[in-house]
């Protein structure tokens, strides 16, 4: 069977040579595979939360822990709204720590300062023994000349309360 090919037959010297391979042939399948990773990934990143225009400041410190909510940081977000009168809306919040889907989630929200009154910059927390202390310094909104203070301590459940009010 020397000199035969595995059908049996033997080679024709008339026989084409064999022709290289389409380089598309060759790339479609991985292509397609490229692209339906891309399209399986989408709705993954049109689902990660992003920051609000309007956000001027997010500040994270201290820990906290609490029976049935778990443990996690202090956040204290800062938006600003309006054009001519710009004001500020302040918002604490209890961040608990990512479970075991490894998502952190929001367990507490509080009001610290209701948008309309105060223009106040970027707040100072300061870890204390019961949690944080929230430092804010800004203006009053219809008179930039009256400087404002204003400072709150956060502690575990969600408790806000004020040390001293925005004046």
């Amino acid at each position: 069977m020397s000199g035969r090919n595995p059908t049996g037959e033997r080679p024709s010297a008339r026989q084409p040579k064999r022709r290289p391979r389409d380089p598309r042939r060759i790339l479609a399948p991985g292509l397609g595979w490229l692209a339906a990773l891309a399209a399986a990934s989408t709705p993954v990143l049109a689902q990660t939360p992003a920051v609000a225009p309007n956000v001027e400041a997010v500040v994270q410190a201290g820990r906290w822990s609490e029976a049935g909510a778990g443990e996690g940081a202090y956040r204290v977000i800062v938006a600003s709204q309006g054009f001519e009168h710009v004001s500020t809306r302040v918002l604490a919040q209890w961040k608990a720590d990512g479970g075991e889907d490894g998502q952190a989630r929001i367990v507490h929200e509080a009001e610290l300062v209701a948008p309309d009154r105060y223009s106040l910059s970027a707040p100072k927390l300061t870890p204390t023994a019961a949690g944080v202390r929230v430092e804010l310094r800004g203006v009053a909104t219809y008179d930039s000349r009256r400087k404002v203070l204003c400072r709150f301590d956060l502690a575990p459940g969600g408790k806000a309360t004020v040390v001293r009010a925005c004046e």
